[in-house]
């Protein structure tokens, strides 16, 4: 296993708040539009913007050590 050069810890969860981060950005550019174009709200995005929050918490946690 490569030696860490500067002996930090690796990163964890990286991905995970980055996905998160995506998730909550296209559900909520998604309601944007939808409002903009007058039509109503559909809970599929509703959906991806509680999603986003829930994975980028657990990419958090992941990255404090909790998980």
């Amino acid at each position: 296993m490569p030696e860490n050069k500067y002996n930090t810890p690796p990163k964890r969860g990286v991905g995970l708040r980055i996905f998160g981060g995506v998730l909550f950005f296209l559900g909520m550019l998604n309601i944007m539009f939808s409002m903009k174009a007058g039509l109503a709200t559909q809970n599929f995005y509703i959906f991806m913007i509680i999603a986003g929050i829930i994975i980028f918490v657990i990419g958090s946690l992941r990255n404090m050590g909790r998980i």
